[in-house]
């Protein structure tokens, strides 16, 4: 039996919010949520104001749940959403919020605490005898990848991944709470590297809303050019890692080369090599440079010529399980990189920021990164962020990455890790 969404929403009370309206459901229909709807796609979950929150996509379109609290306990929507299991095991980190019947209930990020068993969370046992398991991290030498790894291994074949997380967990949250939207944005512009324009175009976009704010045109497309020219840096990166972990040095190297390039142009048209701190809530803090915009054509007109050598025969033989998606990140650099050229070419004059009213208002906030949908959550009273959430795609992609690494061996593994690009940090926060 699953949740039909149709009669819980037409039941629910309805509050303002932006671009959808919150609808608050009492728990008994909350708990209905829990047997799951194959019309609906589960985004995220939090705590926030004694109530329960949850983000889903619906025939399409956002539906913004919540329902109240009865003794900081909640019905767990895991049992019928497994990615919904992270998020209920971190909001009960961060909050002491319990989610009743939750499928996983380990600590998302306070190992060691009273009441545990271990200092780290208890992986599953091996399932029988010629099983082994081997632990990856966290010291890794990588500042990017602060997690630890557990492969089972059936001989040289893997059959279970599992990760634990929170080394990487900064409070940014709680950072964020407090402040102006302009002085938030520069905690939401460091969640994640290979995504500072995406998250504060989120975090951004979610505070204009809740303040009844637009950026002007130009703002809106310096914003876009960035976003696109950030996700196809991300995947360069992605793809450069990618193929230098299948041999291919000579084209990790080139690739490299190209995204350098980006960079460099970048830093020369938008004053920093990852636009970071460029969006802020109203528009955008600094001009770009037109008199460098060649320079940068002439960058990304070079990315588009590097990555058509991924769909080569040799190349995606070599990739192996990670071809697929090395390709689609190659047709969306080349598409973004023609898409980013064009608006250079069309933008419009104007101002590039308007100011934010002390509002007070809900909103969220959505921007594509390189590997999916980001959104922030955000409610203001008299212009000062009084919540915030954040959802990252990271926190979908890594369950897909454990589910589709069950029978590969290390070297596919690797591949498919590199062209996933999952930001660790994100998931954390």
């Amino acid at each position: 039996m699953t949740a039909d969404f149709a009669i819980l929403i037409g039941s629910a009370a309805t509050e303002p919010a932006s671009p959808v309206a919150l609808r608050v459901l009492p728990p008994e229909s909350w708990a209905r949520l829990a047997a799951g709807d194959a019309t609906a796609r589960f985004l995220g979950l939090w705590i926030a104001r004694d109530r329960v929150h949850a983000l889903f996509e619906h025939n399409g379109s956002p539906l913004f749940l919540a329902s109240p609290l009865v003794e900081r306990r909640y019905a767990a929507l895991s049992p019928g959403w497994t990615l919904a299991a992270w998020f209920e095991r971190l909001a009960h980190d961060l909050t002491g919020a319990i989610a009743n019947n939750a499928a996983d209930t380990r600590p998302a990020i306070r190992h060691g605490v009273a009441g545990t068993d271990a200092a780290w969370p208890r992986f599953i046992e091996t399932p029988g005898e010629g099983f082994y398991q081997i632990g990856q991290g966290p010291v890794s030498g990588l500042i990017a990848t602060p997690a630890h790894r557990r492969f089972t291994l059936d001989g040289a074949r893997i059959a279970r991944l599992e990760h634990r997380l929170g080394y990487a967990h900064r409070g940014i949250l709680a950072l964020m709470r407090g402040k102006s939207p302009r002085a938030a944005a520069r905690f939401a512009a460091r969640i994640a590297g290979g995504a500072t324009v995406a998250h504060a175009l989120a975090f951004a976009r979610a505070a204009e809303a809740a303040s009844g704010t637009t950026a002007p045109p130009r703002a809106e497309t310096l914003r876009a050019i960035m976003l696109n020219i950030e996700r196809i840096t991300s995947d360069l990166s992605a793809l450069a890692a990618t193929a230098e972990a299948a041999g291919h040095l000579r084209r990790a190297t080139v690739l490299g080369r190209v995204r350098a390039e980006i960079a460099a142009a970048l830093a020369l048209v938008f004053g920093h090599r990852l636009m970071m701190d460029l969006v802020v809530p109203g528009g955008l803090a600094a001009d770009a440079r037109p008199d460098e915009f060649p320079r940068l054509t002439a960058a990304l007109a070079a990315a588009s010529r590097a990555v058509r050598g991924i769909g080569r025969v040799s190349v995606r033989r070599d990739l192996r399980g990670a071809a697929p998606l090395a390709l689609a990140r190659a047709r969306s650099a080349i598409n973004l990189a023609a898409t980013a050229r064009d608006a250079l070419a069309a933008l419009p004059e104007g101002i590039i920021a308007h100011p934010l009213p002390a509002a007070t208002g809900m909103a969220i906030g959505a921007a594509a990164s390189a590997t999916g949908m980001i959104h922030h959550w955000v409610m203001l009273e008299a212009g000062q962020i009084a919540d915030v959430f954040v959802i990252d795609p990271a926190t979908r992609l890594l369950p897909a990455l454990e589910a589709a690494s069950v029978g590969m061996n290390f070297d596919e593994f690797a591949l498919l890790s590199e062209i996933y690009g999952i930001s660790f940090g994100a998931v954390d926060l």
